[in-house]
């Protein structure tokens, strides 16, 4: 799951899904680590590179 808030985190997180949480949309660094984004992108070209070492 990619999202900006901890709404985002905590759903996926709920459901056995891993999170990548994006600081580029509303939610800040610590609230998406709060929620416990698996990883943080800075940019759209970070979550492709995030995917690939996940594998």
């Amino acid at each position: 799951m990619v999202g900006d808030r901890k709404h985002d985190m905590i759903g996926a997180k709920s459901e056995g899904i891993a999170t990548v949480g994006v600081l580029y949309g509303y939610g800040s660094k610590e609230e998406l680590l709060m929620a416990g984004a698996d990883a943080l992108a800075e940019d759209v070209k970070d979550i492709t590179a995030i995917c690939l070492e996940k594998r």
